[in-house]
């Protein structure tokens, strides 16, 4: 049995709502159902450690390993210690320098990049914003010097990682689990749902407006409670403008299965910005998953995936458009079955194990010489 490496600096948790929870867990999984042994590099620092001794033991002993992949952190890597201190600067490119030593093909996927842009010098501060700074691109300094494939949601955002070689670079969008509910045809209205966070890059406001202004529809957003209560005072008014039409609600896991099985369309319909011209939402692969149409906003990456296999609609972010466009889609109930089918189609592509094996193919194209180290 073939064996690899698998890498994150921070413990796995199989309980994970978050997308940079559950994306690491998933990625596990796929790699062993391909038939991998797989040994893993995870944890807190000190486990890291040991596992990296473990494994240099195994190396010097002839074991073979067919590549590395890792999974980082949305914080940089030396500060994934639950306090975040004492920094932990060496472990993991120590691990990295290993198997570039015993020439093993390394990735790494590269998870975010909201460090760079304005709004987070104007979240934090000016003086946290530069030494954090200076500490994502320390990270970014051993993964130029070890790594052979860095991969991220979409290949747009690497023009926005600073000092990183692009043709080193490559997209690895978050994948799904096919779930198959019972089949569901709008007769009774048309209701939507909206699964993932509020405020910051999350703002729904024009979808609510829209709702509201389409009778026959409905909206259950599911978010956390934290975050309802953060945005409720924003978002109040435009719910009771729905006359009840508007839920809220905070699931996770198998809780999510019972809105899947009463939505007819999910939406990513959130305000378009710089971040969201790259960014790939899991929960946009989740809804394909489930085989769910999506309404998507126009401007964004999500929209250009929907839009690539007809698996919904990408109007402009406008309350007056996406309300004309439910107002057609109550008249037309086929139009909703048949974007549904095609979900389903698509999906097929989109797994967690068709993510794992893009990895296996370009780690092999990298020991051959056929891909740039």
């Amino acid at each position: 049995m073939a064996v690899i490496v698998y890498h994150a600096p921070f413990p796995l948790d199989r309980r994970a709502a978050s997308a940079s929870g559950i994306r690491p867990v998933r990625m596990l999984d796929a790699f062993r159902e391909l038939g991998f042994e797989v040994l893993t590099v995870t944890g807190s620092a000190r486990e890291r450690s040991r596992r990296l001794r473990a494994l240099r033991a195994r190396l010097e002993g002839g074991q073979s390993i067919e590549f590395l992949y890792s999974e980082c952190a949305t914080i940089p890597t030396m500060l994934t210690e639950p306090r975040h201190l004492p920094p932990h600067p060496f472990v993991d490119p120590a691990l990295m320098r290993l198997m570039r030593r015993h020439r093993v093909p390394t990735s790494l996927f590269y998870r975010d990049i909201y460090w760079v842009f304005p709004d987070y010098r104007e979240r934090v501060g000016a003086a946290v914003a530069g030494a954090m700074n200076l500490v994502y691109r320390y990270d970014l300094a051993w993964y130029r010097r070890y790594i052979d494939r860095l991969y991220m949601p979409s290949l747009r955002m690497g023009s926005h990682v600073p000092g990183f070689p692009a043709e080193r670079m490559a997209p690895l969008p978050p994948g799904c689990q096919i779930v198959d509910g019972a089949p569901r045809r709008p007769e009774n209205g048309l209701h939507l749902l909206y699964v993932g966070g509020l405020g910051g890059h999350y703002r729904l406001e024009e979808c609510l407006r829209a709702v509201a202004d389409a009778p026959g529809t409905s909206l259950t957003i599911c978010t956390g409670a934290a975050q309802w209560e953060a945005e409720r005072e924003r978002y109040a008014p435009l719910m009771e403008a729905a006359d009840g039409r508007i839920d809220v609600v905070h699931c996770s896991g198998e809780e999510l299965e019972p809105l899947y099985e009463r939505a007819d369309v999910c939406v990513l319909f959130v305000e378009p910005n710089p971040y969201r011209e790259f960014a790939a939402p899991v929960k946009l692969y989740e809804y394909l998953g489930h085989g769910k149409p999506v309404i998507a906003s126009a401007g964004t990456l999500a929209a250009e995936t929907v839009a690539a296999c007809g698996a919904g609609w990408t109007p402009p972010y406008d309350a007056d458009e996406l309300a004309g466009l439910l107002r057609r889609l109550l008249a037309a109930p086929d139009a909703v079955e048949e974007a549904a089918g095609r979900a389903r189609q698509a999906r097929a592509e989109h797994t967690w194990l068709r993510r794992a094996h893009t990895v296996v193919e370009d780690m092999r194209a990298v020991r051959a010489g056929e891909l740039p180290r």
